[in-house]
């Protein structure tokens, strides 16, 4: 035969296995068609169970018969692990063709469902008296009268173990666990008895490592002492206390053998300290500042009682600084320091000029419900001009600060709140230029709304003084700007002169919503509207409106937002706000 007659052979013989092939549009795996309407529940459990992607698409007739039984038994599973013990179930088996594989065609009758009869639960020993058992239990959907469902009692009897486990019962058991059907009477018993023995205690706790502190420092962090009930929760609490003090770049612990005659178990806590001295460096970009930088260097060990001290520079258009801070951790180390600060800084925005000294000290108390207190003392020395006004101002401020942020994610929430309010002021008679009192609350909230965001927050100044020129810049109320009022300059907004010169005012009153959606994991837009301005008399308060819309890139380091936005009175052009950081 010819090459050429070769060649023609051939790509007929091509051409005819294309033709013979499955189209692109093909089904390319089983198919399985529920009917018989069953719940969505038992729908779902026996689409996860019954997986026909496992078979072949063109099984032989041998293969047949025991996919079929395969799904039958699947099914019935299925079923079972759900409360349903009679089920009938109807199978019709469409062969493959060229275009698609084989179908099966599932009709469902779940049949009468199986009741939890009988809930026979026993906890003897310390379990007994232990409330965390109690509450699993009043936790635990499995309740008598209701369906029998599989994966209840087997979260419930985990949970019943997991619990000897954590809560130092190094002797208990789950003496008894059987789950008992009667199929003809459609009922179910429960039955799980735990033995758990007596509760063990915290033993000796021994601190190991090259830890560079002292002993009465390390202690404090401990969530628990010699004695007291052994929990692994309290365990992990003091693990996390350790990493957050900020001087170990490693802690673990290690739970020692169950000692049977004292009941009680040690433990000994593995430290790797962190390096002694730290770079701090960062960057960022915002309309309000333009272009930042920081850098600094901080010692996390000034000495055995762990003192740390830092020192920093910022430089951006607008603001430029050096300050210094020295921090002293105190009995409660975690929740309880006293922080001293100094600073400089030189701030020339569109609006007023300021250079300011500043030495103060705070006394910052976490609270166990979360909230932060703040009791300061600050010295402010600061030259200023706002509105052709030159002057200078002395002040002793005394103040107190409560705040609070939750939130279910650090950078990323979906859901979170920021809320807190400060007072402070000064008085002549106590080597101050001026006397004043000055109150300030904020707050913000985040809920999930549909699959995007809605976001709102709000902020309300206000200021006991007989004269706002009294006040430096930096006491003053402005609005305007990437965190304020967007569409309006950085503290552009605010009572004026005759000369049509914005002075600051002794009041603020700022608001804002907003949502945003996500177009994909890591892109978002958004629309908002702001409204607000600072002012002196409430007579006097003028609010300024404004909307806009933009985009959101999430970082690692939070959400990096670019916004257009103009005042909707005033028709101004559209401008340009750029900012990031966490939105709480």
């Amino acid at each position: 035969m010819s090459s050429t007659h070769s060649l023609i052979l051939t790509a007929l013989i091509l051409l005819g296995g294309l033709a013979l092939a499955p189209t692109a549009g093909a089904d390319e795996q089983p198919t399985l068609i529920l009917k018989g309407e069953p719940p969505e529940a038992v729908a779902a459990n026996i689409r996860t169970l019954v997986d026909l992607g496992r078979y072949p698409c063109r099984p032989g007739p041998g293969q047949q018969t025991l996919i079929r039984r395969q799904v039958r038994d699947d099914a019935r599973g299925a079923l079972q692990a759900l409360g349903f013990y009679q089920s009938r179930l109807t199978q019709d088996y469409e062969h493959a063709d060229q275009q698609r594989c084989f179908r099966l065609t599932l009709t469902v009758d779940p049949g009468p469902p199986t009741l939890v009869e009988t809930l026979d639960i026993e906890l003897r020993g310390d379990a007994g008296d232990d409330p965390a058992f109690q509450r699993a239990l009043d936790r635990s959907p499995l309740r008598e009268g209701e369906r029998l469902r599989h994966d209840q009692y087997e979260s419930l009897k985990r949970t019943l173990q997991q619990l000897l486990i954590n809560r130092g019962y190094a002797e208990g058991v789950l003496s008894r666990h059987r789950l008992e059907v009667d199929r003809d009477r459609h009922r179910a018993r429960v039955v799980l008895h735990v033995d758990s023995g007596p509760r063990y205690r915290f033993g000796e706790v021994e601190l190991a490592g090259d830890a560079q502190l002292n002993d009465t420092l390390l202690r404090a962090y401990l969530n628990f002492q010699s004695g007291e009930p052994f929990s692994n929760e309290r365990l992990l609490a003091t693990q996390q206390a350790y990493l957050g003090a900020g001087y170990f770049s490693a802690v673990r612990l290690e739970r020692g053998e169950p000692d049977p005659e004292r009941h009680t178990i040690d433990v000994t806590v593995h430290f790797s300290p962190r390096n002694e001295w730290a770079l701090l460096a960062g960057a960022g970009i915002s309309t309000d500042t333009g272009p930042r930088v920081r850098l600094g260097v901080e010692n996390r060990r000034v000495n055995a009682a762990g003192h740390t001290a830092r020192a920093e520079t910022e430089l951006s258009g607008v603001r430029q600084g050096v300050g210094a801070g020295y921090t002293i951790p105190l009995s409660d180390p975690l929740n309880e320091k006293l922080e001293l600060r100094t600073s400089y800084v030189n701030e020339d925005t569109d609006t007023s000029e300021s250079e300011k000294l500043s030495v103060g000290a705070d006394y910052i108390l976490k609270l166990e419900s979360g909230w932060i207190v703040t009791p300061s003392l600050e010295y402010l020395r600061e030259t200023y001009n706002v509105a052709d006004q030159v002057d200078q101002a002395e002040l002793v401020i005394p103040g107190f600060q409560l705040s609070r942020v939750k939130s279910d994610d650090p950078v990323h929430p979906r859901f979170g709140w920021r809320l807190g309010g400060k007072v402070r002021g000064a008085h002549k008679a106590l080597s101050s230029s001026a006397t004043f009192t000055q109150y300030d609350l904020w707050g913000k909230l985040i809920l999930p709304v549909f699959k995007g965001r809605f976001i709102t927050r709000g902020e309300f100044g206000f200021t006991d003084v007989v004269d706002v020129t009294e006040l430096p810049a930096s006491l003053r109320f402005f609005a305007g700007g990437d965190a304020s009022v967007r569409g309006f300059a950085y503290e552009s907004l605010g009572p004026e002169n005759d000369d049509g010169d914005v002075t600051g005012g002794r009041h603020l009153l700022v608001g804002s919503v907003e949502y945003d959606y996500p177009i994909t994991e890591r892109w978002s837009v958004a629309v908002f509207g702001d409204a607000g301005n600072a002012f002196n008399d409430f007579d006097d308060y003028e609010i300024r409106r404004s909307a806009g819309f933009g985009v959101r890139w999430r970082s690692p380091l939070g959400p990096i937002r670019v916004d257009l936005a103009r005042g909707v009175q005033e028709h101004r052009d559209w401008r340009l706000h750029l900012s990031m950081g966490p939105d709480l």
